[in-house]
Formats: structure tokens, sequence, C-alpha cells
């Protein structure tokens, strides 16, 4: 069996690893940076659950939500499956963020000013939804790889709005050769198409390169501990265990829609379960990993749930 020196950045252990951890704060802030033309100084890194207003709604989990000293938001979720209403799930997503800022603009208001001495003027700080696909969302456009979608006006083409931003990076469509990433954010895309060339770079191109030094440092598998390899292995397990439910599942709906002479039969299998299936994952996950003597915090760093989520398992 050929030995493995890089963690595969598309699971849901790599993805995390490379985005969601503070260790690796300066690679997500160097991919923001590049990919939105920004200047981010520092992030935080906030919770991954959401609940919305309301008690009875449903919660939502993402890949990375974090958010700058000047309150802008930013979700970055990778996708592997495709399915049918994604766009519509991001915006799902995209307005627990929104209410997480109304909520509290208002505490803060309430606290500076008393309550009902001021009222909230309904101004929000910008949201990025970051997602990365591996799989193609239109094939009209097969070198069209990276999509900058916001609020425009039909008539003048212009944008009405950009306080909310969705970023569509499809993986298939990423065709260029490592020479010709110009910038981190494609040098990123590369990578996580390629990681095995992690091992070919020569050593003075990586090593004048720190956004390509840390990223090397961060899949290279020797750097792990017991512990984290040990996770790393269980998540694939799990990973691959539930896409093959999944998978399962899809068929099944194909053929009950075959049966029932409904086209929408091809989208049970992938529908049913999915955002409850990713939380079922997470704490599958997790439990294995209790189960097996892994630490706490490595548990709660690899899965995105909270201490007191894995301690009551």
């Amino acid at each position: 069996m050929k030995e493995v020196k890089f963690i595969d950045p598309k699971s849901d252990y790599g993805f995390k690893v490379l985005f969601g951890t503070v260790a690796n704060k300066e690679l997500t802030i160097g991919f923001l940076n590049s990919l939105l033309d920004k200047q981010i100084k520092d992030i935080t890194f906030q919770n991954v659950e959401m609940l919305g207003e309301n008690s009875g709604n449903t919660k939502v989990i993402f890949d990375l939500f974090c958010e700058t000293e000047d309150g802008e938001c930013f979700i970055v979720e990778i996708q592997k499956k495709k399915q049918q209403y994604f766009s519509d799930r991001v915006l799902y997503y995209a307005s627990f963020v929104i209410q997480r800022q109304a909520q509290m603009e208002r505490k803060r208001i309430q606290t500076v000013f008393g309550k009902g001495k001021k009222r909230w003027e309904y101004r929000f700080s910008k949201v990025y939804v970051v997602c990365f696909l591996d799989f193609i969302m239109d094939a009209r456009y097969p070198d069209k790889y990276r999509w900058d979608i916001v609020r425009m006006d039909r008539e003048l083409k212009e944008p009405f709005s950009d306080t909310l931003n969705e970023i569509y990076l499809e993986l298939p469509k990423f065709k260029l050769d490592f020479s010709a990433c110009d910038t981190a954010y494609k040098r990123f895309l590369y990578i996580l198409n390629h990681v095995e060339i992690m091992g070919e770079i020569p050593k003075h191109i990586w090593e004048n390169d720190n956004f390509l030094k840390k990223l090397k440092s961060a899949v290279e598998v020797e750097r792990m501990s017991l512990d984290e390899r040990l996770a790393y292995e269980l998540s694939l397990s799990v990973e691959r265990d539930w896409y093959a439910c999944m998978e399962y599942r899809y068929e099944e709906g194909v053929e009950k829609g075959k049966q029932e002479g409904i086209e929408q039969g091809k989208q049970v299998g992938l529908e049913e379960g999915l955002m409850k299936g990713k939380q079922e994952e997470q704490y599958q996950i997790a439990t294995n990993l209790k189960k097996s003597g892994i630490d706490l915090q490595t548990i709660v760093s690899c899965t995105g749930l909270t201490l007191e989520e894995v301690e009551r398992l």
C-alpha cells in the first residue's frame, strides 16, 4: 500500500484543519485576502452551530464561520455531492448569520441607549459565503470555475447591494497548471485538486512563498500527533460510511421515482437527511474518537462540536 504523506484536504477533517483551527488562522486569512482582494488582519472563529431567532427553528452547522474586527462575516463550505437546491441552501445559511447580526445589534443598542430609546436601522456588515464545489454546478460554461454573486439590477447590470456575497468555486473546472497559479487562492485550489504535488514542489519555491510553506506544513501527515492521526483515520471511515449511506438512499430514491412515475425521485435520496446527516456524522465521529480515548480538545477541533456537546456523548 502506498504511504499516505498528506491529509486529504477535501475530507471533513482535512478541510477543518486547514480552515477552522487557530493554528492555521494565517492560511484562512491569506486565502480570504487573495480570493476577495482584502487586507484582513485578524479573524475570530465563531461557533459553527447556529439556531434561528425562534426556539423551534432548525439548527444549521457550517464548516467554518469566522468574523473580522469590523464585523464582516465569512462562511466557508465544501460540498462534495451535487445538490439540486444548493444555492438556496446557501441563502438559508446566510440568513442565520444575518439574524445573528440583528440580534447582537439590538442588544448593543439597548445596552448603550436603554430599552426603547433608539431604533435599530437595519444596517448590516457584509456577509461572504465561500463554497468549494467538488462537482460541476453549471456545465454550460466549462472554463468558468469562479462565480461571484451579489444582488444586481437587471436593466443596468450593476450591483444594487453587496451586503451578501456568494462565491462558488467549481473544483473540477479548475484546470490551471501549478506554474500558472499566480495568486494564493489559485494555488490553494490547485492543492485541493492535487495535494500529492506538495511532495514534488521544489524546495526553493515553497520556502520563498509563506502561504505555500504554511499550507505544506498543515497537510503533512508526519506532523500529526498520534491522537490527530487516529482522529483523521476514524473521521475518514465515518465519512465513507456516510456517503455510502447517501448513495444507497439516492439509488432507493431513483427506484421509488421510477415506480411512482415522479421525476423528483432522483433527488429523494440526496435531499432526505442531508441537513440532518451532516450533524449526525459529526456526532458519530466524536463518539468514536471518545471511545478511542482521544482527548476532548482534539475531538472539538476535528468535529466543530462544542466541548459541552462532546462531554454529553
